[in-house]
């Protein structure tokens, strides 16, 4: 781990959730459908905020920043342009992510613009509310 990235973790006394094994697992949990290409946005440990809009992953890019992530968020809604004149087509992915994400035992949460994949946690923030599975069954903490 980087030096500075350290620093920054016990100076604000974040925990880690998440480390390369789960990014990479992560990865390899949303290539397992492939009419659903993922759409995200995050944010690093040392930003104000997330980048501003849903993009899709560069995961070469992604897994070279993870150990800076605080949060990534998923975008499960695919949308298809269809011409000017029919409406826009939607795919909702949220079933397909969830069970993938239980698979493969990732802890996430359900926020309002996705669905979120915790790096790290704060210690003055508010707890998620954290969607796990454990031995092959659906855990949902409130």
């Amino acid at each position: 781990m980087n030096a500075d990235t350290l620093a920054y973790l016990n100076q604000h006394q974040l925990t880690s959730v998440m480390n390369l094994t789960k990014w990479r697992q992560l990865e390899q949990a949303l290539h397992e459908e492939p009419d659903f290409v993922p759409h995200v946005r995050y944010k690093l440990l040392e930003d104000e905020g997330p980048n501003p809009g849903f993009t899709p992953v560069w995961w070469d890019e992604l897994l070279a920043i993870c150990e800076r992530i605080e949060w990534l968020e998923i975008d499960p809604l695919k949308r298809e342009h269809r011409g000017r004149l029919l409406p826009e087509k939607t795919t909702d992915f949220t079933d397909y992510i969830e069970a993938q994400l239980h698979k493969y035992r990732l802890p996430y949460s359900k926020e309002a613009q996705g669905i979120r994949i915790w790096g790290y946690l704060r210690p003055d923030a508010a707890m998620p509310v954290f969607c796990i599975a454990a031995g092959g069954e659906t855990i949902k903490e409130a």
